[in-house]
């Protein structure tokens, strides 16, 4: 038997999955910013240069080698 969801039964978790998804991804933020603190890198630098086009992937990487040494 197929179960049908009244519309604002669907809106409701709609919107619960999207705050979740929202404190899911600020944590993720916030972490990522306490890391490039730790390596001196400010938040408005990594604003700067997540504008600039670097990436998060990027970013890390170049943080993981100035904590190796190699940059």
């Amino acid at each position: 038997m197929k179960v049908l969801h009244r519309p604002e039964v669907l809106a409701k978790s709609s919107k619960n999955f999207a705050e979740k998804d929202a404190i899911i991804l600020r944590q993720a933020v916030e972490k990522v910013v306490r890391f490039c603190q730790s390596f001196g890198v400010s938040p408005e630098d990594m604003i700067s240069l997540l504008d600039s086009g670097i990436t998060i992937r990027d970013l890390l990487a170049f943080l993981e080698s100035k904590a190796s040494g190699l940059a």
